[in-house]
């Protein structure tokens, strides 16, 4: 039977602990890949798991050469393990996607097809998610107001790390190398045009989410932090407010000396809730400028993204 799509494929899956769900997502994505395309790849990442999921997937690697797998030496993120997916795909179009199936493979086709219109990046955009807690949804709408106001980058609501690209927009990408790393602002940053596909979220086939609050609070940090500087603009622009403030303050309690100085009572309270308060915005203000300092520390040793442990594919005789 001929395929729907002449053209070369590249799915990048990302993997940490989900022996659970990979036999199933390799299933479907097979059937759907072999059905619709005359040739494609599965770049299976593991990111440094600690189950029996590599083990589960040999099966199918000795089976199919169209996978294969490469085993990080340590856990590096998600981020890092999408990276170097994008790093070694060779198609012409590329897919990045997770195991848990809440990215159904089925929709890959469709997403094709929408390339094909001309477009170099589709999104596949959530219509929304019944099974997150009400505190998650609230976090999550808050993250995305905020970094529009911080990076002024638009990122519509539900769009996650289920996308296709070109390779054009593939390679732009790879030129891009920071440490700190979060795809979501970096395919925004690059532009490019980009259409969406809605989708119904399902729920997790099996386990639960590796994104826990503190990871997503560091994200939240590393997208704004990372892609702009306008944290340490606002921070510099309160300086000057507060520093204004003080000021007329002192100059009011001056003129009150001066005039009145009866009339002026000690307020040992007052003063030491004063300084407290401006100690808290600084220690606050310098905690920001720590990070970047950090960041840019961390940038300027110039590391390697990731190191390969192994790597799993087919032998061909």
């Amino acid at each position: 039977m001929k395929s729907t799509f002449d053209t070369k494929i590249s799915v990048i899956v990302p993997l940490y602990n989900e022996q659970e769900v990979i036999e199933q997502f390799l299933k479907r994505s097979l059937a759907v890949l072999e059905k619709h395309f005359e040739w494609f790849e599965i770049i299976l990442v593991d990111d440094g798991s600690t189950d029996l999921g590599v083990q589960k997937c040999l099966p199918y690697i000795h089976r199919y050469s169209q996978i294969r797998l490469l085993k990080f030496s340590r856990n590096y993120g998600h981020e890092i393990a999408s990276t170097a997916g994008f790093d070694h795909a060779k198609g012409n179009f590329v897919v990045l996607m997770d195991a848990d199936l809440q990215h159904p493979p089925e929709l890959i086709p469709e997403m094709m097809k929408k390339a094909q219109e001309g477009f170099d990046v589709v999104c596949a955009q959530q219509k929304e998610r019944p099974a997150e807690s009400k505190l998650r949804r609230l976090f999550s709408k808050l993250y995305y107001k905020v970094s529009k106001r911080m990076t002024g980058l638009e990122i519509p609501e539900g769009q996650g790390n289920f996308r296709l690209l070109s390779r054009t927009a593939v390679e732009s990408l790879k030129l891009m190398r920071e440490n700190n790393r979060h795809l979501v602002m970096l395919f925004a940053y690059m532009g490019f045009d980009t259409a969406s596909v809605y989708y119904d979220c399902p729920p997790r086939a099996a386990g639960q989410s590796k994104y826990n609050f503190k990871k997503l609070i560091n994200l939240a940090l590393d997208s704004i932090i990372g892609f702009s500087g306008r944290p340490l603009r606002t921070m510099a622009k309160f300086s000057i407010f507060i520093s204004f403030v003080m000021m007329i303050y002192a100059g009011f309690i001056l003129i009150e000396k001066l005039l009145s100085p009866e009339h002026l009572i000690d307020g040992l309270a007052s003063v030491i809730f004063l300084i407290a308060g401006l100690f808290s915005i600084l220690f606050l203000f310098l905690a920001f400028i720590s990070e970047y300092i950090s960041r840019i520390l961390i940038e300027t040793k110039n590391r390697p993204l990731y190191y390969i442990q192994q790597e799993f594919r087919k032998e061909v005789k």
